[in-house]
């Protein structure tokens, strides 16, 4: 019946167009908004030699997943593997120079244009109206407002949005259509595999999702759901293990993801430490701790190894916790406001920012006043993804990979109110005629 009736769906013209031309449409402006700024700001003039370029540079110019703290500084596991392998193929054809940065910046633009593209199949999967996914496309396309970390390509973090929205596409449509057999969910977990290897940061919204689902759908086909969520991790899994298999062999220990949280930790959580990046920086706190500039910190981390060095300072971060409850607590509430408010370069950025987590938040509630089952995989991932970064420094590009679903769920605001607003306005003229009627 559920099946018929979409197919009676995909007749009408306008969500034909929803889910055919509006993508590419998106695609096209969102990329074009993007290359525009880059090109007119001239942004590749400025290359930045973060750890993930440096891992990229390496495995383009000596085949090795190394040096994420500058030359000679050996195997790492600092970052996540799957964007630097993506970016030192673009080295290898465009080189590390000019060039190479102009590619760079348009794989990052490509990738967060194809993240809004994405919505309008979200919204379809969420089984909500397509003006829904069509809007939050076209206000993600005309708005980059946290641009520097959607264009300029020397992080992960669009690629990590585009891994998210996929991944939640489909469970979306597995819940909708309590579609739990074993392709499915072999395709889901394969995406949740590829974004575990771009950001550890997604593991708890995998995790929260399928224990969400299980309260939902599972229930009643237990050994259907189990067997989803089985084949899921065992899909994931399977796609980190040649990760975890490689970093055993060179660093001596089974990193699944990456090995920089003890030292992250360590900075963000001290006598020292500020709850935003940039006052770390410009306090000079960040240059002194972290071993990408200082070199007291490489020589400590060379000497030790990458994997004690961060687990001595694990401890050492821990300590400070305990012993400064009341310290630790302030930075916690702090780098929570500033993860859902950040603090921009530009005014604007941050008061738009600001907008789209209240309109988010707006559109969350109202979506759980319309019963759709989906927003409780909105809310699972809004709980879930920015946990880690409630312990260590806020910084905007953090927050890049679930801006887009901030957008969606103030479109589905927007839309609510709008279709609420026109049904009140119909209920009251067909009220005031009915009235007319009576008295004549």
């Amino acid at each position: 019946m559920l099946k018929q009736a979409e197919r009676n769906l995909d007749l009408h013209p306008r969500v034909a167009w929803s889910r055919r031309g509006s993508p590419l449409l998106i695609l096209a402006i969102a990329l074009g908004v993007r290359l525009g700024i880059v090109f007119v700001t001239h942004t590749y003039l400025q290359i930045e030699h973060t750890e993930v370029v440096r891992v990229a540079t390496s495995l383009a110019q000596q085949g090795t997943f190394a040096n994420a703290y500058g030359p000679n500084t050996g195997p790492t596991a600092h970052v996540s593997p799957l964007y630097p392998i993506l970016l030192s193929l673009i080295f290898r054809v465009w080189g590390t120079g000019m060039a190479g940065e102009i590619a760079q910046e348009i794989l990052s633009c490509l990738l967060a244009s194809l993240t809004y593209a994405a919505l309008p199949a979200l919204g379809a999967a969420c089984g909500l109206d397509p003006a829904v996914g069509n809007l939050a496309g076209m206000l993600g396309a005309l708005l980059p407002v946290n641009f520097w970390a959607e264009t300029k390509g020397s992080f992960e973090a669009p690629l990590v949005a585009l891994m998210l929205v996929l991944f939640c596409v489909l469970i979306a449509q597995c819940w909708r259509a309590a579609d739990f057999s074993p392709g499915s969910a072999l395709v889901t977990g394969l995406v949740s595999g590829l974004g575990l290897l771009a950001s550890p940061s997604l593991a708890p919204v995998v995790i929260t999702s399928l224990l969400v689902g299980y309260w939902l759908k599972g229930q009643t086909a237990a050994t259907q759901y189990f067997r989803f969520v089985a084949i899921v991790i065992a899909a994931s899994l399977l796609c980190l293990t040649p990760w975890t298999i490689r970093n055993y062999l060179v660093l001596g220990a089974p990193v699944w993801s990456r090995s920089n949280f003890g030292n992250e930790l360590f900075i963000s959580n001290s006598d020292r430490a500020a709850a935003n990046m940039a006052d770390n920086l410009n306090s000079g706190w960040f240059q002194t701790a972290h071993p990408f500039y200082s070199r007291t910190e490489r020589e400590e981390l060379r000497a030790m190894g990458e994997v004690p060095y961060n687990q001595a300072r694990t401890e050492e971060a821990t300590r400070w916790i305990i012993t400064h409850p009341e310290r630790f607590a302030r930075l916690t509430v702090q780098r929570i406001f500033y993860f859902w408010f950040p603090r921009m370069v530009r005014p604007p950025q941050t008061i738009l920012m600001a907008m789209f987590s209240i309109g988010g938040l707006a559109g969350l509630i109202w979506m759980f006043r319309t019963g759709n089952p989906v927003a409780w995989l909105f809310l699972a991932t809004l709980t879930a993804y920015p946990l880690v970064y409630y312990v260590v420094q806020s910084f905007p590009r953090y927050r890049c990979p679930v801006d887009w679903m901030l957008v969606f769920l103030t479109a589905f605001g927007i839309c609510s109110v709008w279709t609420f607003s026109v049904s009140s306005k119909k209920s009251g003229l067909a009220s005031a005629r009915n009235r007319i009627q009576t008295l004549s």
